[in-house]
């Protein structure tokens, strides 16, 4: 006989509605009744089937009752426990049905916030709905039908308990559960595949809600504790493996934390999280990552996991995990979470922090507990305190520390302060950071590490993947998908698109990838741009691929050479719909949508914290969850916490954002006259819009490049650089002398920036801005083939300032002695003749082609630069260190390098005519090269030469028409760029297609974060 609880409400006019505002003591009331009414009828614990009850309801009365009837029946667990203690099968019976109603809430829950088309088909029946009384309608397909019928009554025998206690997922009653579940989504609208995606994502959940549902009723249920590792070291030993097997000592008492056990179910919940907008979760096609040991004698490879465990028994040192964004750091923090709280405590307790959510402290524990704002009620210095459990503490993104007032050495002393915490020996930290932030850190405090680099996915890895691939979709989409990958040669040693080759061994850019194509949008113009990127870099590549992946995820406007979307029935959870579409967009123009996506990207990049938060009138739906993650603070309602769903998704965005900003510049209006002006019309709205866009911080090489790449597409609609160029130089002009800090443009945005909590001050904001206009302005130029002139023309003086680039460097200083060369690693083929550069340091820069004639350079510190085809004539270097440079092809005619530090230099091919060597540090042999290239040894022979050569260059002059323009005429194909009004704005230098165009965005994105 079954027991139906719904029924039994029904019949006593209790609205399960208003259940759901009763207290925990009416709930045991309700409970009590229950009870006594079951024992009248002689009923017993495996009568009662909530999940069934459940699953027979259509969607909508799911949503209104299932967390009501998982309340009813945990409280019905504790009664019949208090009337005759539960056998192990009858308290597995009920346990494994209220979790799995927990789980099922929260993959709802989940199906909703992605605005999934199968719940708008949920509204409408296949079939007529049935009445029972005055119950709710009940879903009439068979098949369900069938299924639940072997769910109720129940039938669990003790063997049977024990095996879904061990195997949960893989259990015999889960199973039963799962088919339950899967006809039960299909019936309510969702496709087979979609279906059983989502019941898998599911089982992810169930182990957490096992363990928070026994640990919650931990004396009823003291026959499971042993199961889910709950009570004492001594009822889990038996239960411990290998070498973390659980020592003597390592008890938790008798007592059970409930705090510790809800946080350790959390992580375990969180495994059901699906991927961005996919049905399936991450745990469905993760595969074990690969690393390489930095230890300098070790060359071979080891599985992560295996190293990460045994770094667990040496509690001295530090354990760094490295690599680059994208391939696998966060995801590994918590699959492996996840296993040590399920497999491993209460020897190890895992906490998982993200250093982007800290809020900088006095001590190290205040500074993590800060993260800790979802989790308000756990008091994360007493786990610390304790010896045992020992914290296994992994702190997720060094690089995505937030700045501080204070500077770098904010972020130095909390590594500081982790190096002291790990050296007392009781707890395990476990850090991950891109390799750039790194290679910050001081020598000293690397010795305290232990680091390993993830290693691009190899032939196991990618066969794996793509057998996990095969599951999630299909097996037609992932054999297409890999021979698709193997014909175009990216698997090969020696690929024939080498950026592209790198890219598909990285776990997020092989699934993203993989979406495209399984939508027809990865084809040969994808492979061409991969082929061209070889030469250049892959910012081109993944600016198409990011582009296309917004067309995919909008819908709109498919143009040029990409092929429509293919839609297929049967296919939904594989191809946008126009359903899906028409949810996402809830009624707005895509154009709409793209407007507020770069509003709330260009604000996270504006907080330079990875994260910004928004009040409580923006919807958290209004976002797509393919780019935006949003965290209600439980504290605080009303705050919302919005970041990126990944940085890499996250860089394109702002890349968009910032083009589109810049374009603003270059749009025009008719005035009440009918003539065309600028929408910023004055020199001081620009300013005013420059500063706001770029004083943040730093643009990082990779958003500069992507930047660069969406202006290129968009010139083929309204943009040109020959109106864009022309308005940022005007700028630049004025700030480099000071015209903006004058009229107080930074201290106009200070307040703007301070409100989105980034701690920038006014003297930063104008270095930035001035950094940042420099990279625009030398890699748009170059962009068209001309070469940047930062100082102006040097043949007319109203428009030269000698000291543009110098006063540059020094505002840098203010971020830090080595921004300026660490960002602009590059000045290959600018064109700053004439620069007053005295004593500048410029270690290891790259001054390819780049023309210094006539600079002044004396006291410069050039050691180690690459100066290839460097243009020095009549250049002062005197006393300069030119140490290691490579002046290969140089030309240093009439250039004085009195003094100068030549040792160790290439000299192949340099013209050294006339160029004064007197006194300088140069080995014998170089010494003799110089001469045969024509150099003087001789101060003064060679200030006679220069008057010689000063009065026949004014002879010349005086016989020579007045052309004031004498400076631009190198050759006869020379453009000019011009302003609206026509006038020459800048110097010309076109240079060779062919030769190498090394741009200045040649370092790694985590060498500026932060501020000194």
């Amino acid at each position: 006989m079954n027991f139906n609880i719904r029924h039994w409400l029904a019949e006593r006019h209790i609205e399960i509605n208003h259940i759901r505002e009763f207290s925990f003591g009416q709930l045991a009331g309700i409970a009590y009744r229950i009870v006594q009414d079951m024992e009248v009828k002689s009923l017993m614990p495996f009568d009662i089937c909530t999940l069934a009850e459940v699953l027979e309801l259509p969607l909508g009365a799911v949503g209104e009752e299932i967390t009501v009837i998982a309340l009813l029946s945990e409280s019905l667990l504790r009664s019949l426990s208090q009337k005759k203690a539960l056998k192990r099968n009858e308290g597995t019976w009920l346990t494994f049905q209220i979790a799995y109603l927990r789980a099922l809430r929260q993959i709802l829950d989940q199906e909703e916030s992605l605005q999934r088309p199968w719940l708008n088909r949920a509204m409408i029946p296949s079939q007529p709905l049935v009445k029972e009384g005055i119950a709710k309608p009940l879903l009439q397909d068979a098949q369900l039908q069938g299924l639940l019928k072997t769910l109720s009554p129940g039938k669990l025998s003790d063997t049977q308990a024990e095996q879904a206690l061990f195997l949960v997922a893989d259990s015999f009653l889960v199973q039963q559960m799962n088919n339950a579940a899967v006809a039960w989504f299909v019936a309510n609208g969702a496709e087979e595949l979609e279906a059983k995606l989502l019941t898998h994502r599911l089982t992810h959940a169930l182990p957490g809600h096992l363990l928070r549902v026994i640990a919650q009723n931990a004396p009823p249920l003291a026959q499971l504790q042993k199961f889910f590792r709950l009570g004492t070291a001594s009822d889990t030993q038996n239960l411990a493996s290998g070498s973390l097997g659980i020592s003597s000592a390592s008890t938790v008492g008798d007592k059970i934390d409930l705090h510790r056990e809800n946080y350790r179910a959390s992580l375990l919940q969180s495994l059901s999280t699906p991927l961005l907008i996919e049905s399936f979760a991450l745990k469905d096609i993760y595969v074990p990552l690969v690393g390489l040991p930095m230890e300098k004698k070790t060359t071979s490879q080891i599985d992560l996991k295996t190293w990460a465990q045994q770094q667990l028994a040496d509690l001295a040192t530090i354990a760094v995990i490295e690599s680059e964004s994208g391939c696998g750091k966060t995801s590994f923090c918590q699959i492996w979470a996840a296993q040590v709280a399920q497999e491993f405590y209460p020897t190890w307790m895992p906490i998982i922090i993200r250093l982007r959510d800290v809020k900088y402290g006095s001590t190290l524990t205040e500074t993590l507990s800060s993260a800790f704002c979802a989790n308000f009620h756990i008091n994360l210095a007493t786990w610390l305190e304790q010896d045992y459990p020992r914290c296994l503490l992994l702190l997720d993104g060094l690089d995505e520390l937030p700045p501080s007032p204070q500077g770098k050495r904010t972020k130095t002393i909390f590594i500081q302060q982790l190096l002291k915490f790990q050296s007392e020996h009781r707890h395990k930290i476990l850090l991950t950071s891109r390799t750039a932030a790194l290679q910050e850190t001081s020598p000293e405090m690397s010795l305290q590490w232990q680091r390993i680099a993830i290693q691009p996915l190899e032939a196991e890895e990618l066969k794996r993947w793509f057998q996990q691939w095969a599951t999630v979709q299909s097996l037609p989409i992932a054999q297409n998908y890999f021979t698709f990958l193997k014909q175009t040669g990216l698997f090969a040693s020696k690929s024939l698109s080498p950026e592209l080759s790198n890219l598909v061994r990285q776990p997020l850019m092989l699934y993203l990838l993989g979406v495209l194509h399984r939508d027809g949008l990865f084809d040969d113009e994808v492979l061409q741009l991969a082929a061209n990127s070889q030469k250049a870099n892959n910012a081109g590549l993944l600016s198409e691929i990011y582009h296309r992946l917004s067309q995919w995820l909008l819908g709109y406007p498919l143009t040029g050479e990409i092929k429509t979307m293919l839609l297929r029935s049967g296919s939904a959870h594989i191809h946008r719909t126009q359903e899906a579409l028409a949810n996402l967009l809830s009624g707005r123009y895509p154009q709409d949508l793209l407007a507020q996506m770069q509003a709330i990207a260009l604000q996270i990049l504006h907080s330079d914290r990875h994260q910004v938060t928004l009040s409580g009138e923006l919807s958290t739906n209004t976002l797509p969850i393919f780019y935006f993650r949003s965290f209600v603070n439980p504290q605080v309602p009303q705050i919302i916490t919005t970041e990126f769903s990944h940085p890499k998704l996250g860089e394109y965005l702002c890349a968009e954002a910032m083009a589109a900003q810049l374009q603003i510049l270059t749009q025009c209006q008719k005035d009440t006259y009918g003539t065309f002006r600028f929408i910023l019309d004055s020199a001081s709205s620009v300013a005013q819009h420059l500063y706001q866009l770029l004083g943040y911080g730093i643009l990082t090489p990779k958003i500069a490049e992507l930047v660069i790449k969406s202006l290129q597409r968009q010139q083929k609609s309204n943009f040109s650089w020959e109106v864009l160029l022309p308005r940022l130089e005007s700028f630049w002009r004025a700030y480099c002398q000071g015209r903006w800090l004058d009229e107080g443009i930074a201290h106009q945005v200070l307040t703007y920036f301070h409100t989105l909590q980034n701690p920038v001050n006014v003297e930063q904001i104008n270095a930035n801005v001035g950094l940042n206009v420099f990279l625009l302005l030398n890699a748009g130029y170059q962009e068209i083939k001309i070469s940047f002139c930062p100082c102006g023309n040097p043949a007319n003086m109203t428009e030269f300032y000698p000291e543009a680039l110098l006063v540059l460097i020094g505002r840098a200083a203010i971020l830090s002695n080595s921004t300026f060369t660490k960002r602009i690693h590059s000045l290959a083929r600018l064109n700053p003749s004439g620069a007053y550069l005295l004593q500048v340091m410029l270690v290891g820069i790259n001054l390819e082609h780049t023309n210094l004639s006539d600079a002044v350079l004396i006291g410069a510190n050039l050691a180690d630069a690459n100066l290839t085809g460097a243009d020095f004539t009549g250049a002062d270097l005197t006393g300069a260190n030119l140490a290691g440079a490579n002046l290969t092809h140089v030309n240093l005619t009439g250039a004085n390098l009195t003094g100068a530090n030549l040792t160790h230099i290439n000299l192949t091919g340099a013209n050294l005519t006339n160029a004064c060597l007197f006194q300088t540090i140069l080995s014998d042999a170089d010494k003799e090269t110089a001469t045969l290239n024509g150099a003087l040894f001789s101060l003064e022979k060679f200030q006679t030469l220069k008057s010689l050569l000063s009065e026949q260059s004014l002879l010349n002059f005086s016989n020579t028409p007045t052309n004031t323009d004498v400076w631009f005429q190198k050759t006869a194909n020379m453009r000019l760029i011009e302003s609206l009004d026509g006038e020459p704005i800048s110097p010309i230098d076109l240079y060779d297609d062919d030769s190498e165009d090394e741009t200045v965005f040649g370092v790694n994105p985590g060498d500026y974060y932060g501020h000194e």
